[in-house]
């Protein structure tokens, strides 16, 4: 029996049948090509999630008018024919799995900078977008009705490549939801004023595309709610879904947020699956036409539970589809439990803003899907390996050779798999974590590995063991500085506290390093009613954290009053208190019933030394090899056993000869 059977029930955009409920959502990977152009590693990218199931991929989004609309670099473009070789080979490549095809048609407006397109930005009128800070040009009426012929032009190349249908990106605070929302449009003529007026622009790109195109199925990704003072809310967006039904839409795709809005467009780890749910309900209450709802959807539970409750017709996935490609499949084979969970770092967002391309701190094969996901066909005959550690890196590093047929034996000193994960999971909102670890685990388990806990070995026991190749794992130890006065007593370690070998209530309590690692402590230390003083050398707190989780833990800490020391050293740790200096030299003494501390990490990788001087193929990875996250551990472990694999199958080759 099916266990989500409602997830897999056909269903009609327009005239288009879908074959199941589930709806990739437009995500952009900056896998295209420098020049607007589809790339082999997008098509790749975008196979593997159709392969993987998804009933309609809506294809992330592409530019009408370059380069003013552009927003990024490695963006699609569609407003040339030029585009159209590649947009071909990107449609066929899912519809060849039976999945539909959509691609999304973006003018990014006053969001985006002269820096990314060379010109200035334009918009319905000239008020800067917050985020941005840089004052667009006011579009003319003229130049507003050669706008929705680009978008009308658009949807025509769309059709010609093949594509099933075109979403009109009307969200997150792009040109069209500018010139909806009375916020960012204050024109006075046939595109401004009245709520009427301010979706004319909209109302004749849809005209337009279906009188032009009429065999091109339409949905329109609309913002029921912007999320700022005088944005759009929802009854507006209710009046402008009725319309956008009446001009002709086929589906009506909700969404919420903009750049100014923060972290409601896309959410941190700390929102709760499904939570906008209600979004979509609302609109699915006033129109006949079918509703995307969505939103931090991980689970299929959560899925499902949308469509039972008839709060939308199909369900947009995201994040998780980057995280697991094969998320449809896994769902509708009832292996749920099979799904590599999203942990919501936003690791995958984080690298748009810094201008490089998408990957995946869970997902090693994310844009590298010809690689490495599709790994040589022949399986190793005969190998062996030692896996010295069982953090991200070595569990994956396990999992992947013990899928090309070598023989893996994975040894840990802790009694319990994990490594680091484990002390990752505990603070607030961390608990994806668990997942992923609880994930590796049970694939492990699976897997074939020999699994011995509690095994702390040296060079020459490990030398004894019989292994073609030895992967060291080790990890990392905390950064323990040399400090005056340090008192075991009171003076204690990250790892103490969060393990709970120190249960800390109603303290005063000083954390030494404002990393990611110390801010996360104090919000776990802030739970039992402490005060919380951090003190951090660098003059920002969580200074390579991701933005988004990194903005929401700022807000927590904030919100519990949690006493912030940066730009400051510790000198000495006195009884009852600590001495610090901050960075004009200044003296002061902090009161405190606990000091931790949190500097850091450094790698553990003594074993490796020593091994690698007995034994020929050694191999060191992870934060052994030098300190990263989670993503550059797993990234690591999958890349040399995928290397260990091929040079395998090279020898084995070379010897059947």
């Amino acid at each position: 029996m099916q266990e989500y059977a409602e997830l897999f029930e056909q269903a009609a955009i327009g005239k288009l049948m879908i074959k199941n409920r589930i709806i990739m959502a437009p995500m952009f990977v900056g896998l295209g090509n420098i020049n607007g152009e589809v790339s082999d590693r997008l098509i790749d990218y975008y196979e593997a999630r159709a392969r993987g199931g998804a009933g309609l991929i809506i294809v992330e989004a592409a530019c009408v008018d370059d380069p003013a609309g552009r927003d990024a670099c490695g963006e699609l473009s569609i407003d040339h024919p030029r585009y159209l070789y590649g947009l071909e080979r990107l449609s066929g490549a899912i519809k060849a799995h039976t999945c539909r095809a959509f691609i999304q048609l973006l003018h990014t407006g006053r969001q985006t900078s002269s820096f990314i397109t060379g010109v200035q930005p334009v918009a319905p009128s000239a008020l800067a977008c917050p985020t941005i800070k840089e004052i667009p040009r006011a579009l003319n009426s003229d130049e507003i009705k050669m706008l929705e012929k680009k978008f009308i032009m658009a949807a025509r190349y769309a059709h010609i490549a093949g594509f099933d249908g075109v979403e009109i990106h009307a969200a997150h605070g792009y040109l069209i939801n500018q010139f909806l929302s009375a916020y960012s449009n204050i024109r006075n003529d046939e595109y401004g004023g009245s709520l009427d007026k301010r979706m004319k622009f909209l109302q004749n790109i849809v005209k337009g595309i279906k009188d032009e195109v009429p065999e091109l199925a339409l949905s329109i990704r609309l913002n029921i709610d912007d999320f700022i003072p005088g944005g759009l809310i929802p009854a507006e967006s209710i009046l402008i879904a009725i319309e956008l039904e009446k001009a002709g839409a086929d589906v009506i795709h909700c969404s919420c947020g903009t750049y100014q809005s923060g972290l409601t467009s896309i959410e941190p780890s700390s929102y709760e699956e499904g939570w906008r749910a209600y979004l979509a309900a609302q609109v699915k209450q006033k129109v006949k036409i079918p509703v995307i709802g969505g939103g931090v959807i991980r689970s299929p539970e959560i899925a499902c539970e949308l469509i039972r409750k008839k709060q939308a017709d199909f369900v947009f996935i995201g994040r998780s589809f980057i995280a697991d490609s094969e998320w449809a499949n896994k769902t509708k084979e009832n292996r749920a439990e099979e799904i590599r969970p999203c942990i919501m770092c936003n690791n995958c967002i984080e690298n748009t803003f810094i201008g490089i391309t998408v990957d995946c701190t869970v997902n090693p094969w994310m844009g590298r899907e010809r690689f490495l996901h599709n790994p040589v066909g022949k399986r190793i005959k005969r190998a062996q390996a030692v896996v010295a550690g069982s953090g991200p890196a070595g569990m994956q590093a396990a999992l992947s050779l013990c899928k090309q047929g070598i023989q893996v034996r994975l040894l840990e000193k802790e009694e319990k798999l994990g490594g680091m994960l484990n002390l990752a999971a505990i603070p607030p909102y961390k608990q994806r974590i668990a997942l992923l670890r609880d994930y590796l685990i049970k694939q492990l388990k699976t897997s074939g590995a020999e699994i011995i806990l509690n095994k702390l070995c040296d060079a020459e026991e490990l030398e004894k063991m019989p292994a073609d190749y030895i992967v060291i794992a080790t990890g990392s130890k905390a950064v323990m500085p040399a400090i005056k006065g340090w008192n075991s007593n009171f003076c204690k370690e990250l790892s103490d506290i969060l393990n709970r070998k120190v249960e800390i209530s109603n303290k005063q309590v000083i954390i030494i390093g404002g990393g990611r690692s110390g801010c996360e402590l104090a919000d776990f230390l802030t739970t039992g009613h402490n005060q919380v003083t951090i003190v951090e050398e660098k003059k920002v707190l969580a200074a390579g954290m991701e933005k988004k989780n990194r903005r929401d833990l700022m807000d927590r800490l904030q919100k519990e009053e949690v006493i912030k020391k940066t730009g400051s050293n510790l000198l000495e740790i006195r009884e009852q208190g600590a001495v610090i200096q901050n960075q004009n030299g200044q003296l002061s003494i902090l009161d405190a019933d606990y000091i931790v501390m949190a500097a850091g990490y450094t790698p553990s990788n003594e074993l490796y030394r020593s091994i690698q001087q007995i034994h020929k193929k050694v191999y060191l990875i992870g934060d052994a090899f030098g300190i990263g996250g989670i993503k550059q551990a797993i990234t690591h472990g999958e890349m040399l056993a995928q290397s260990i694999g091929r040079h395998q199958l090279m020898n084995e080759e070379i010897n059947e000869k």
